[in-house]
């Protein structure tokens, strides 16, 4: 810094601050008071604004000397991984043009503002520390009380917990802070017409606003949430001003709250970027000058050029100078002093830390590798409790956690947990608030509700043992956390309705999912389950055992009553012929619900056998076989697994695709590779490598001779399929490619990407034919209709279908509530599946563009939707790692099918419609049997020996069930 130090005329000189002298851009301004008029003018303006004049300060230059004549101040300046907050504007700089921005937007007319910026930009720490004193600053003469708080799982409990916050100039009782309990589309407004006075200026921080979409385990709490902040931002009371403050790569989720979202637009919205060197410069030197250091001439140079460029730097420079101040403060120098006090931070001890992007690893590693094995084990479950992954409209995302600090059991582990708080790497936070909960039947307990977090997310992207973790166990921590929330849900219902709480318990393929997690111990990993936990599960596996009993007992009144009517029937009016036949088809249908049952009960060689007497039949019957017939029977077969199994060692398989003839599967990677595997033999072919990015999706032309890749190298690749030799590349889009279909006469290629737009290519020469523009956020599904003449395509929360020929729209189709991920054309046409980050499935008929039906029963997001080649089964893939079968007529769910660990990417029928295969982040895909003739084949080989065996307790009908099926033809 060429020995001199820059710091404000404000604190050299005692306040005497020069208001007016503009810098030039792109400069900024040092640290000063941002506001010289203090008076309130009139109701309607929230604080002063100061009219005709730049809000700039000047950075006037201080000698060395200067600085280290100042009395010596050995604390740290620095803040390390915590934010800024009120008490600390003294020592924020580097910000005052963006806090001037904000100050000048909260006296706007609009009641809301928008903060958006990466994980790691500082967006909430200019709020903190920056606006809000400032705005505390101007108001002294009114009563401003500024209310700040994280939605955390219920935006309501924390807006309770923040009215009855002890730290604040406030004081509000239990009673009156209870109206934010009620969770209501009004109760925002309901608070601030009850609790505000009308003298009072008040501003509402909601920070980390990300955590609505991320944690918030209650839709509708979230959606009432957002509707009472819309409800304040809309009312013209300038005495109430919003600010929130969101990280930018969730802001995709605003799509779903179009009044949020159109509010943020009105010139709303202020993105909080890099700082500009000489901002970074007074960030670094200025809080040193304060307390009488300066930096060793050039260490600053080298820690801006480090450092610039790099996206969430912010906390990782406040914890490098933290330590850098620190080990100064440690280390004696030769005259038996510490170091700091030669008043010079040094180049030497910044390179023993390793530079910005080393010193965290370092320090961290340094804390780990000290530990035992044990404290290891400690420490990894810690760390995990506090890590979410959440699925967004456009991917997974890893984000931090809060976790309550009775999470964390064991001597050893707190132990473990206290040193890293210590170390300032994890928040304790100790409310004292507490909350009843339910232990078991008619019990409850009062609660402590201190939380512990990652002290900033920087450390999910900065410590690679942690991000090792992550990827290692993402199953556990998405499940561990969503079982946490699910049982303090539970709990608390307990406590208000028993009744409805057994609504509450856990059901299906979830149930099926935590339940064989346990038994492996898997839990373990991330922390183990609480007691609480263990009884929520156990009270769910109580219900459904009782439930599956009283189907039983039912199921056999059914078939005893059934029979009885049919005997009765024939004897008195002597059934015809086709009746009888209809009596029997409906009996194989009540067979295969039985065998429902009992697999259900873990009684597999009876489900298979009845499964077998319904198909048998059926089959003597000449008579097609139900769609829940061949479901039945596929879950008895399998044993609910899979036909076969490819595995993809390398990395998630993101889309999968049946060559014409069935017999090669492409799948495109995650490692930025297609693989081609021989169905037959489950055997890879070949791979394809040429993208330098993750390939999103792959299509066979109808021909079978070329196949089609988009990827997140913005490119179309095109392969010769039978030589895995690349053929064209196609360049246009501007963002990824997520989504490439061929027509049905393999003459145009259709793509879809993140640019918002579409392409229509011709395939031959790769020569763009035309760009659809319309939609406002990324394509994420293109498909053709069966005639070619109808493009369909999936991005937000609609679905827009275009004329292919005259090159414009026909129809939006609107209804899902998040970002539609899949569109798919029925074989005849008519209708149009949608899969949505909604959880929901949705058809649609293509003549008029009204929904048919609405499938539900998923509890994560619905990623890819396949028809099968009659039309009459529809399969889908979700984030909860199951793959469902619908019957297309009714609606209803034939079949939940489990064999994945991780998100179901997309799903695609073979053209014989015989297997259906899927490809999942778990880095697997599976070929799944689904065709009847081949089930029965397989079902009676697998139980013929049984049949055979004269020791075996078989009637002599069964005996001869499977003659002349399969191999004992």
């Amino acid at each position: 810094m060429n020995r001199r130090s820059c710091i404000s005329e404000r604190e050299s000189l005692g306040n005497t601050i020069t208001m007016n002298q503009p810098i030039p851009e792109p400069q900024s301004q040092a640290q000063s008071n941002l506001i010289q008029d203090t008076n309130v003018r009139g109701d309607l303006i929230f604080a002063p604004v100061q009219i005709g004049t730049k809000i700039e300060t000047q950075i006037v230059q201080i000698s060395v000397a200067k600085v280290t004549q100042q009395p010596l101040i050995k604390t740290s300046p620095y803040q390390g991984l915590k934010k800024f907050n009120f008490q600390d504007r003294e020592r924020f700089f580097g910000r005052d043009k963006l806090i001037a921005r904000l100050f000048e937007a909260v006296n706007s007319s609009s009641n809301l503002s928008l903060v958006l910026g990466a994980s790691g930009s500082g967006k909430s720490s200019v709020v903190r520390a920056g606006l809000i004193p400032e705005l505390k600053k101007s108001l002294e003469s009114q009563i401003f009380y500024n209310f700040i708080f994280t939605p955390n799982q219920d935006p309501f409990d924390s807006l309770y917990r923040c009215l009855l916050s002890e730290e604040k100039d406030y004081s509000f009782n239990k009673s009156e802070a209870e109206i934010a309990l009620k969770a209501q589309a009004d109760t925002l407004t309901e608070v601030i017409g009850t609790l505000k006075k009308n003298e009072e200026r008040w501003l509402i921080f909601i920070d980390q606003v990300e955590e609505l979409f991320a944690i918030c385990q209650d839709s509708e709490k979230c959606k009432n949430f957002i509707e009472g902040i819309v409800r304040v931002a809309k009312s013209g009371d300038s005495s109430i001003k919003i600010i929130l403050a969101m990280r930018a790569d969730f802001v995709e989720q605003l799509s779903s709250y179009p009044d949020l979202g159109g509010i943020a637009n009105q010139n709303n919205i202020h993105l909080v970027t890099e700082m500009y060197p000489d901002e970074l410069r007074q960030a670094i030197e200025q809080p040193a000058a304060r307390h009488g250091v300066v930096f060793e001439e050039g260490l600053v140079e080298q820690i801006i050029k480090e450092v610039e460029g790099q996206k969430g730097f912010l906390p990782l420079l406040q914890y490098t100078l933290n330590l850098l101040w620190e080990s100064e403060c440690k280390i004696i120098g030769a005259d038996s002093r510490p170091i700091i006090e030669s008043r010079t931070l040094n180049k030497a001890s910044y390179t023993n830390l390793e530079g910005v992007r080393g010193a965290l690893q370092k320090h961290i590693d340094k804390i780990y590798t000290g530990f035992s094995e044990d404290e290891q084990t400690a420490t990894k479950q810690i760390f995990l409790k506090l890590v979410n992954i959440v699925e967004t409209d456009s991917g997974s995302k890893i984000v931090s956690r809060r976790a309550y600090r009775d999470e964390f059991v064991g001597e050893s582990v707190n132990k473990i947990l206290d040193r890293f708080i210590d170390e300032k790497l994890l928040v304790s936070s100790s409310d004292s608030l507490t909350e009843k909960v339910a232990i078991g039947k008619n019990s409850d307990r009062l609660q402590p509700s201190g939380t512990i977090e990652i002290a900033h997310e920087i450390l999910l992207s900065s410590w690679e043992i942690l991000k090792k973790w992550i990827e290692q166990e993402q199953e556990a921590i998405i499940l561990k956390n969503w079982l946490a929330s699910e049982t303090r849900r539970w709990q608390k219902i307990c406590l208000e309705n028993e009744s409805k709480a057994n609504d509450e318990l856990l059901k299906g393929s979830r149930l099926v999912q935590v339940e064989e997690l346990r038994s492996k111990n898997t839990f373990e990993n991330v922390g183990g389950l609480r007691p609480e936990e263990n009884k929520f599960i156990d009270a769910s596996v109580e219900q459904r055992d009782r439930q599956k009993n009283q189907q039983e007992r039912l199921r056999k009144r059914i078939i005893l009553g059934l029979s009885a009517g049919l005997v009765g029937a024939l004897s008195l009016s002597g059934f015809a012929g086709w009746q009888w036949r209809q009596a029997e088809i409906t009996k194989s249908d009540i067979m295969a619900r039985s065998a429902d049952i009992l697999f259900s009960q873990g009684k597999e060689l009876d489900a298979l056998m009845e499964s077998l007497r319904a198909g048998v039949l059926r089959q003597r019957l000449k008579a097609e076989p139900s769609i829940e017939l061949v479901g039945s029977l596929q879950q008895s077969v399998l044993e609910g697994r899979e036909r076969n199994r490819l595995e993809k060692d390398s990395s998630w398989a993101r889309s999968v695709n049946f060559s014409p003839d069935g017999k090669t599967l492409a799948s495109g990677s995650g490692d930025n590779t297609i693989k081609l595997w021989d169905v037959t033999t489950g055997q890879e072919i070949s791979t394809l490598k040429g993208h330098s990015n993750p390939v999103s999706s792959v299509n066979f032309s109808p021909d079978g001779k070329t196949l089609a890749s988009g990827s997140g190298d913005n490119t179309i690749k095109l392969w010769d399929a039978s030589l895995g030799k690349e053929i064209h590349t196609f360049k246009g889009h501007s963002s990824s490619v997520s989504s490439v279909n061929f027509s049905p006469d393999g003459k145009t290629l259709a793509s879809g990407s993140g640019d918002n737009t579409i392409k229509l290519w011709d395939a031959s020469i790769g020569k763009e034919i035309h760009t659809f523009k319309g939609h406002s956020s990324s394509v994420s599904s293109v498909n053709f209709s069966p005639d070619g003449k109808t493009l369909a395509s999936g991005s937000g929360r609609t679905i827009k279908l275009w004329d292919v020929t005259k090159g414009r729209k026909i129809r939006i189709l609107k209804g899902h509530s998040r970002a539609v991920w899949s569109v798919s054309f029925s074989p005849d046409g008519k209708t149009l599946a949608s899969g949505s980050y909604d959880n929901t499935i949705k058809l649609w008929d293509i003549s008029t563009g009204k929904e048919i039906h609405t499938l539900q029963g998923y509890s994560g997001p619905v990623k890819s939707v396949s028809f099968n080649p009659d039309g009459k089964t529809l399969a889908s893939g979700s984030g909860d790692n199951t793959i469902k079968l619908w019957d297309v007529t009714t609606g209803k769910e034939i079949r939940t099918l489990q064999g994945h660990s991780s998100s179901v990417n997309s799903v695609s029928f073979s053209p014989d419609g015989k297997t259906l295969a899927s490809g999942s982040e778990d880095k697997t895909v599976i070929l799944w049997n689904v065709n009847f003739d081949d089930l029965l084949v397989r079902g009676c080989d697998k139980v013929r020996a049984y049949l055979h065996n004269p020791s075996a307790n078989v009637s002599d009908s069964d005996r001869h069930l499977c003659d002349g099926i399969g191999k004992g033809k």
